[in-house]
């Protein structure tokens, strides 16, 4: 009996380990994937196994986002994603790498480090940009339009 639950117990214990992505394949549906107590010392190749964006999982390479991996009957060199945690509470930095990115807000949307700050206000359709020292400058034509503009 003791060597039939020593059994199960190692099961359950290879059924699901926090890991991390390092690549994900040209074809989008294979990852290599490492995990804690990897034997092989080395990311692994593993499948995906819900639908996430491209982006979601490029999200989580970057920024090396933990991640809950199964195994396919038990089987380490057999990984499986099934989740990614997005939590970023404590991270240093946030990478984001796209053609495009949007960031909407139903009232307002801020940006701020330190003493910088820029709000956008849906209410009014406004931009307020506050800071220390604003620099701007361009190659070509700055164009500065508006019904009304005042200068110090």
């Amino acid at each position: 009996m003791d060597n039939l639950s020593d059994n199960i117990s190692l099961q359950e214990n290879n059924l699901s380990r926090i890991g991390w992505i390092s690549e994900i394949h040209q074809g989008n549906h294979r990852l290599k994937i490492d995990f804690e107590g990897n034997p092989f010392g080395q990311p692994i190749w593993g499948i995906i196994g819900r639908a996430f964006t491209r982006e979601e999982i490029c999200i989580a390479i970057d920024n090396q986002l933990d991640c809950r991996i199964n195994f396919l009957a038990g089987d380490l060199s057999l990984p499986i994603l099934v989740d990614i945690y997005f939590s970023l509470l404590g991270q240093e930095s946030l990478i984001l790498n796209a053609k495009r990115i949007i960031l909407e807000g139903s009232e307002e949307v801020i940006i701020s480090s330190g003493d910088a700050k820029t709000i956008f206000k849906a209410r009014n359709g406004s931009v307020q940009t506050t800071a220390s020292h604003i620099s701007s400058s361009s190659e070509k034509q700055h164009k500065i339009q508006g019904k009304i503009i005042t200068l110090n």
